[in-house]
């Protein structure tokens, strides 16, 4: 068994590389097309059982599209899927400031713990409910990272859009 994570694809902010966390912008036609790639790739891979998603519109739209191409079915939202809150820091350029003070901004609201928190609260869930399915997770580059990097003991990489990963599932069945 097998769990995938895929990054919801492009939005026109994503584009504009403005910080969205939990603003809820749709998937650009880019975006359409990478999640069309993302389920290419899962269905290279195997068969999948369920596909969960974050609940914010691109995700969701990047769910759908990837569990129509699967043929899956019905898409579950979770909450705690859902991007880091950046509070203020949402919608400004990610170029405009030093890393310094882009760091500051994006700490402003959510810290990387409760992030983390909800991250592992989630791949519980999930795991309560597809101990013996191959499972797809949609979501976002930052609750990724912070969520992998704690089940997997190392510091993960920021996942692109539209990209996919593939872990083992015993990593997240003994959470």
């Amino acid at each position: 068994m097998k769990w995938a994570f895929v990054r919801h694809g492009h939005t026109q902010w994503s584009r504009k590389r403005l910080l969205q966390g939990r603003t809820d912008n749709p998937l650009s036609a880019e975006g359409y097309f990478e999640s069309t790639k993302a389920a290419q790739r899962l269905q290279r891979s195997g068969q999948w059982q369920a596909i969960y998603s974050s609940s914010l519109v691109r995700s969701v739209q990047s769910a759908q599209r990837i569990a129509e191409i699967l043929d899956i079915g019905r898409v579950h939202t979770v909450d705690n899927l859902i991007e880091r809150d950046f509070g203020p820091a949402e919608g400004i350029h990610l170029g405009d400031f030093d890393e310094e003070t882009r760091n500051q901004l994006m700490c402003a609201k959510e810290s990387c713990e409760a992030v983390r928190a909800r991250a592992l609260d989630a791949f519980r869930y999930i795991a309560q409910r597809h101990r013996a399915h191959n499972v797809i997770l949609v979501g976002h580059g930052n609750l990724f990272q912070l969520g992998l990097s704690a089940v997997l003991g190392e510091e993960q990489p920021l996942l692109p859009n539209g990209d996919v990963l593939e872990y083992p599932a015993e990593y997240f069945l003994s959470l």
